[in-house]
């Protein structure tokens, strides 16, 4: 038999008699009535929530919180994260040192007595030659200034330090050095020594000593000297490379 849910049968149950037992008392609600205050109270929290929300945005766009308008705030300085520091442009305009041979870069050097332009004009750079007049196409030495922005002055070096001794004989490379020239335009200096054998396509070889010094300025373009004596002539005539370096140094 299948059950059923609901109330019992019969006539519902008769109200409680009122007291004093005169009859069935009046009915009373379930639930309290509501306030008729309490939708205001909930209206004004909110009216008080927007405001202060505005309030907050007005400081904000403002700049009240630190009692001063906008337009009374002073601009970021130059140089903040905010407005980077211009770059500077590299001077190379003729100075008093700029004498002689224009490299390139607004660096110069003056030739020693006796040493002539080489005649080989495809070379790239400034390459100065100390001919030897008894035999054409025979030198004692040379001194020859190319420039980069490829390589730093470490890198320069040792580039060209490789390219010379390609074709010599009994190569030895001395420890390269950090020089600290006297001129402030240079940000870092290389140098290195080498000696060899070089050999001519006759056959004839020429013991030869010589230097590469790199030199970088603050702009990272790289200058370099490279330089090189016959053995038997170089502790005779290596001051004349001193000298062209030095005037290669003072024009940076």
């Amino acid at each position: 038999m299948s059950q059923q849910y609901g109330p019992p049968p019969g006539p519902p149950p008769a109200p409680a008699p009122a007291p004093g037992g005169w009859g069935p008392g009046p009915s009373r609600p379930n639930h309290p009535p509501k306030s008729s205050k309490l939708p205001w109270i909930i209206m004004a929290g909110a009216i008080v929530a927007v405001l202060l929300v505005a309030v907050g945005v007005v400081l904000l766009v403002t700049g009240k919180d630190d009692g001063k308008s906008a337009a009374e705030k002073s601009p970021e300085p130059l140089g903040t994260m905010y407005t980077p520091s211009p770059t500077p442009t590299p001077n190379d305009s003729k100075g008093p040192n700029d004498v002689g041979v224009e490299v390139g870069y607004g660096v110069w050097f003056t030739p020693s007595k006796g040493w002539l332009p080489d005649w080989d004009k495809t070379k790239a750079g400034k390459n100065y030659i100390l001919q030897k007049f008894s035999t054409r196409g025979i030198i004692d030495g040379y001194y020859w200034v190319r420039q980069t922005t490829l390589y730093d002055a470490k890198g320069l070096a040792e580039h060209l330090v490789d390219i010379e001794s390609n074709g010599m004989e009994g190569v030895r490379i001395g420890k390269g050095t950090e020089c600290k020239p006297a001129n402030p335009n240079i940000k870092a200096c290389y140098a290195l020594t080498y000696t060899g054998t070089w050999v001519s396509k006759t056959g004839k070889k020429v013991a030869m000593q010589g230097f590469v010094t790199a030199y970088q300025d603050q702009f990272d373009r790289v200058t370099a000297s490279d330089a090189a004596l016959k053995t038997t002539v170089y502790q005779r005539r290596v001051n004349e490379l001193t000298y062209m370096n030095n005037t290669l140094i003072k024009s940076f």
